[in-house]
């Protein structure tokens, strides 16, 4: 039994950031299934994990973190080689602008409108709004625009080595790359494509992908 135990669904985008997280890191944890498309996060059991129905939450040491921000500033704290977080002050709030970015406007905007319609409401068997798709597209180029400023010129989001921004940002962009309309406006930046092309290939993201989506995009 491993000293972390990793509470949440492979589809889940943020789930997947912390499982990159930890592959990255080099340490081991257990996973138990909560799906959020079956309503299983507002179990008694799993509210009393995370007070909000979502996940991921992990349990160590007797105590139990929610909020994948704070996870990250855990396993960073706890095991900080490779590091993931910049040392550089002006690196480091970058950083966590981007978070608030990613977290607060595109998560909303690339999950909750264009991939939840055009990836899972099919999943699920329900309709397709094409209204909501169509009003989410500018907003997504506009977010794929404010990427291409710092990937026109560096690797990833934050000067210097991999950070924890792009392993928040991958699962994000996964399902986007799912979707013809998201194929279509990565065409047109190519320091975005670059970074996807990067990321996509780090071990960390090949064995996480979702296995219902294996075959996917």
């Amino acid at each position: 039994m491993s000293d972390f135990v990793l509470y949440g669904f492979d589809g889940s985008t943020y789930v997947r950031t912390v499982r990159m997280l930890f592959l990255e890191k080099g340490v081991t944890y257990d996973q138990v299934p909560v799906d959020v498309l079956k309503g299983e996060t507002h179990s008694p059991e799993h509210l009393r994990r995370h007070p909000f129905g979502k996940v991921p939450a992990l349990e160590t040491g007797g105590r139990i973190l929610y909020e994948t921000d704070a996870i990250a500033e855990f396993l960073e704290g706890h095991f900080p080689s490779p590091a993931l977080v910049p040392r550089q002050l002006d690196d480091r709030v970058d950083m966590r602008q981007w978070a608030a970015v990613i977290n607060n406007y595109y998560y909303q905007t690339m999950i909750g409108e264009l991939a939840w319609q055009r990836v899972i409401n099919p999943l699920l068997q329900r309709p397709v709004d094409e209204i909501v798709i169509a009003a989410a597209l500018p907003k997504v180029r506009h977010q794929f625009s404010l990427l291409e400023q710092p990937l026109a010129t560096r690797t990833w989001l934050v000067a210097g080595p991999v950070s924890y921004v792009d392993f928040l940002l991958a699962p994000i962009m996964a399902y986007v790359m799912m979707t013809p309309e998201g194929r279509e406006i990565m065409a047109d930046f190519p320091g975005v494509q670059r970074w996807w092309d990067n990321i996509r290939q780090r071990e960390s993201f090949e064995r996480t992908i979702p296995e219902r989506f294996r075959t996917s995009g």
